[in-house]
């Protein structure tokens, strides 16, 4: 099953909370200069869906549905540019893939959220929805705290050309660590500034220290 989402906000210094040192340090030891972003992958209340080989769904998530997608989400799970017809790995280039994970709640919702660290090579994509691809037992067609299977992959897309389905699951912030002492400033990206934009999307990025 696939669930799309839309944003919100995160402070830019939460994400290097979240990521395990381990993690970090093993990607820093590939990427000078690591890129990461954290997404909303799923909130309390209602979803849109694509169930494979049936169609679209209308779910209402509860929060206990949302704490058990947080506990499926694994360091290490694919992340994609897209989705395919079955939710399948095969054939699919991997841009990315999942560092850290938190439940947090935003604007009185239970969120799960996701840090991704993406390739270098596509870095510049404009990318600001997530949609988790997940195994799991629809119980009935309105109430869902169900059985959240594995979370088989993480898609994401641009809202220009991506409808969410869940309405509050995009890109929070993004963050890129350059040096080992990290400062945030405001200089924009893909068009971004430290305001709010169209999308709702706030920029971070971090350079090395002056």
């Amino acid at each position: 099953m696939k669930f799309t989402a839309k944003l919100q906000q995160i402070a830019s210094s939460e994400i290097m909370n979240i990521i395990p040192k381990d993690i970090y340090e093993e990607i820093k030891q590939r990427d000078a200069h690591p890129l990461f972003q954290a997404y909303v992958v799923g909130h309390e209340g209602e979803a849109t869906g694509e169930v494979v080989g049936v169609g679209t769904r209308v779910l209402n998530w509860f929060s206990s549905a949302i704490n058990k997608i947080w506990k499926k989400l694994s360091y290490g799970t694919k992340v994609f540019h897209g989705h395919n017809v079955d939710s399948s790995h095969e054939g699919r280039q991997s841009i990315g893939e999942v560092v850290g994970k938190a439940i947090k709640t935003i604007k009185d919702k239970v969120n799960a959220i996701a840090i991704m660290y993406i390739h270098p090579e596509y870095r510049d994509l404009p990318l600001n929805v997530a949609s988790i691809e997940v195994d799991m037992d629809i119980i009935d067609n309105n109430v869902h705290d169900t059985n959240v299977g594995d979370i088989t992959g993480i898609a994401l897309g641009n809202s220009a050309i991506e409808k969410p389905g869940f309405a509050g699951a995009t890109l929070l912030s993004q963050i890129q660590a350059m040096s080992k002492k990290l400062q945030i400033t405001d200089e924009p990206k893909w068009e971004l500034s430290y305001n709010r934009t169209r999308q709702g999307e706030l920029k971070f990025e971090l350079v090395k220290e002056a």
